[in-house]
């Protein structure tokens, strides 16, 4: 293969595109300019990525390949500063026996461009670099734009060069890559779970699934969700479109007593991840996970997380039931605004089994006064005739669900709009609906969307195989920002306590006997906390669980702030029982931390914390971890690893390591066995010149291993949290509270100021 060195020539200036000054002078030389990215819009060939035109490799297994499908397509490279532009050199894909059309741009912001070189083609006669000569111009962006070849639609770069002078640039060390967008429908990636076609943050699931055997139908809250998590028989990512499937079984759990039917289907959440915001406040008032109208009192905005709202979908309706009593056959529910209790729209898809074409019709359940039905397409009745105009089944639509306050004199008036935009762009608007009577702008409401399969029929004979299913290929909602202002309550949690001067004897010694994770009955409890996922605590008398299985996974619990004088020391001891699995091979895999709060009232609640999601409440606080391996491959190397907590941004507490400092690690070595019981302990004693930390593993009246080690420039004194995380597949198999085999379980935690 050939190789294309760069150089970069510098000194000049001649012509500025749009008008733009240029910061380099007047220039003779020529050179090759460095060009740091050349992308595209993501639908390049399986690796024939944008970067492979610039790699400096004239081969024509390193090409850009990416077909116009009716439209050019563009190659844009970036000069790395404005330079002066004389000419390009491009070595076209099979260049010797085929021509490609195409023109060449230039921009000096990257948004305006101009044509520099007319639509022409390449010479057909040459594998090597083909020279484009135009006049000399400062750019820093050059875009080719192809379209096709004589043979067919692709187009297709090996290499390209460019010559002039200018700025040094220097090139990345690692090429800039171009996200490949999906093949699916609408670019939706076909491998690849919901979570990654789709911005999931804002929602939580529910499926009609009852793994946890509560009873109630299972959900997966939104951190959960956006780290990739699917469900082969309800929830997942549609192999041949890349679009989101929801299936619905009519034999599956629902969601409380109240509910008659099943549903897969996601809950706006506002809060986006953020577990010290409730789902909902007691009351029924609005809090920052949820929305109301523009009609509603200003302090109920206030209290809000967004004024207002639409959502929006492109979907279709792939099976609908077709067994079953005929006022429930064949009817779904895509997509709602729920209130409090009440529903101001459930928007119903309905095809009749004898009917080829299905209805789509909406409900507005008021809080005062009678359900009212709207038709948009078809009808809704029982024994309706085929829609003519009708939407069939796999047939891709979408719809738009808006509330948009109307000023009337001195009042806000909120409208109900509803719209259907078919595969061919035609639209069926319905009539706006007037919800001023409805009885939803007060204080005490608050909104929601809610979008995918809720089924509307319970009374199927094959409920198991007569199910409905929804495949999504867009969804998003946006609102207007909430009024600042005081609001209607206080959702913050209670204040961080101060720190008081340590005392001598128990802080808390909870043995979990009310089967409770508050401070509750007790004499010496403390309240739990998830730093994780929500379905990190498990609960019943006499044991708390870290429920992990497969995932990694972390609690916590605070305490009154313990501000240790020289000599005293703060010692953390807890009992747990390893499950019936436990991994091998697990590096630093149980880990325990003691952490000053810094006041922070908000880590009085769940704060989860993720990699792709990290919380900054975790970030900076003061404190100090010890790590146990669990099961290594080398049984001699099982030690305990001390380590300090950095002011880094990392976010995610006991997650990772990356935010710690390695202070040291030694001990006898160990092995963590199933089915057993075991005591740690983590000790921090303050001293003139440091922090003295200690970790020691027991197994009955065994000590199994100790160590410790000063840190002898700490000065932390005060600490006001325990937190406990296990890594991935290290403690069991399954990651559902309340099943066997799915974490460790705590039966007594208890942490007491000892003196010197």
């Amino acid at each position: 293969m050939n190789k294309v060195f760069v150089s970069t020539v510098c000194i000049g200036a001649v012509s500025v595109l749009g008008g733009q000054a240029s910061a380099n002078e007047a220039c003779d030389a020529t050179g090759q300019l460095t060009i740091i990215s050349a992308t595209d819009d993501g639908q390049y060939d399986d690796t024939r990525g944008p970067e492979n035109s610039i790699d400096g490799v004239i081969d024509p297994e390193s090409r850009w390949s990416n077909e116009s499908m009716g439209t050019p397509k563009h190659l844009t490279l970036d000069l790395g500063a404005t330079q002066t532009l004389k000419s390009l050199g491009v070595a076209w894909y099979k260049g010797d026996s085929r021509k490609s059309a195409y023109a060449i741009q230039a921009s000096t912001d990257g948004t305006n461009f101009e044509t520099i070189v007319p639509e022409r083609n390449s010479t057909g006669a040459t594998l090597e670099l083909e020279p484009i000569e135009f006049d000399d111009l400062q750019a820093r962006y050059v875009r080719i734009e192809g379209n096709g070849n004589d043979s067919n639609s692709w187009n297709s770069v090996v290499e390209v060069v460019a010559y002039g002078c200018g700025t040094p640039v220097e090139k990345p060390a690692e090429p800039v890559l171009t996200e490949r967008l999906g093949t699916g429908l609408f670019n939706l990636h076909t491998d690849r779970p919901p979570s990654e076609n789709f911005d999931l943050a804002g929602w939580y699931i529910t499926t009609p699934a009852d793994d946890d055997g509560d009873g109630r139908a299972d959900s997966v809250y939104e951190n959960e969700l956006i780290a990739g998590w699917t469900d082969p028989r309800y929830f997942y990512t549609d192999p041949a479109t890349g679009g989101m499937v929801f299936r619905s079984t009519p034999a599956g759990a629902r969601t409380s007593a109240n509910t008659k039917y099943t549903r897969t289907e996601l809950r706006g959440m506002l809060r986006r991840g953020d577990y010290s915001i409730q789902t909902r406040v007691e009351g029924g008032y609005p809090n920052k996970n949820n929305w109301v109208f523009s009609s509603a009192p200003a302090s109920a905005q206030q209290s809000s997380a967004g004024v207002d709202g639409v959502l929006k979908a492109t979907l279709a309706v792939n099976q609908v039931t077709r067994q079953g009593k005929g006022g429930q056959v064949g009817r779904v529910i895509i997509g709602q605004i729920h209130a409090k209790d009440d529903e101001p729209i459930r928007l119903y898809y309905r095809k009749l089994p004898k009917n080829k074409y299905g209805s789509i019709y909406y409900a507005h359940e008021p809080a005062t006064g009678k359900e009212q039905w709207i038709e948009v397409i078809g009808s809704r009745t029982d024994r309706a005739e085929n829609p003519a105009d009708g939407i069939a089944l796999d047939e891709v639509f979408s719809y738009e669900i808006e509330v948009k306050g109307v000023t009337e004199g001195d009042k806000v008036i909120p409208m109900l709009h509803v719209k259907i935009i078919r595969d061919d762009g035609t639209e069926v608007v319905a009539e706006p609906f007037d919800m001023r009577d409805s009885g939803f702008s007060i204080e005490d409401e608050f909104m929601f969307f809610k979008a995918g399969a809720y089924s509307q029929n319970n009374t199927s004979p094959e409920p198991e195989t007569d199910f409905d299913k929804v495949i999504f290929y867009k969804l998003d909602y946006s609102h207007d920002p909430a009024p600042e202002g005081e609001g209607i309550v206080a959702t913050a949690p209670a204040p961080a306590k101060a720190a008081v001067p340590a005392v001598t004897g128990i802080v808390f010694d909870d043995s979990f006997a009310d089967g409770t994770r508050d401070d509750g009955a007790d004499a010496s409890d403390s309240n739990w906390w998830t730093t994780t996922t929500s379905s990190a605590i498990e609960v019943a008398p006499g044991h708390l669980g870290l429920v992990s299985g497969g995932s990694g996974r972390g609690i916590r619990t605070t305490f009154e702030p313990q501000a240790l004088a020289d000599g005293q020391s703060l010692q953390a001891t807890f009992t747990f029982t390893t499950p019936e699995t436990i991994g091998s091979d697990r590096d630093s895999a149980f880990r325990v931390g003691l952490y000053d709060t810094l006041g922070r009232a908000k880590l009085n609640g769940d704060l989860s914390a993720s990699s792709k999601q990290p919380n900054v409440l975790y970030d900076g606080l003061p404190g100090y971890m010890i790590d146990f391996d669990v099961n290594l491959n080398d049984a001699a190397a099982a030690d305990i690893n001390v380590r300090k907590h950095k002011d880094d941004t990392q976010g995610r507490l006991l997650g990772t390591t990356k935010g710690y400092a390695n202070l040291g690690a030694g001990g006898d070595a160990y092995k963590i066995e199933a089915n057993t019981t075991y005591t740690a302990v983590l000790k921090l004693t303050k001293l003139a010149e440091g922090v003295e930390i200690a970790g020691t593993l027991r197994s009955g009246d065994q000590d199994l291993s100790h160590f410790s080690t000063l840190d002898a420039g700490g000065d932390a004194d005060t600490f006001g949290m325990l937190a406990f995380h296990v890594n991935s597949k290290t403690f069991g198999t399954s990651k559902k509270p309340d099943t066997p085999d799915n974490g460790i379980d705590f039966t007594n935690v208890r942490v007491e100021v000892l003196a010197d």
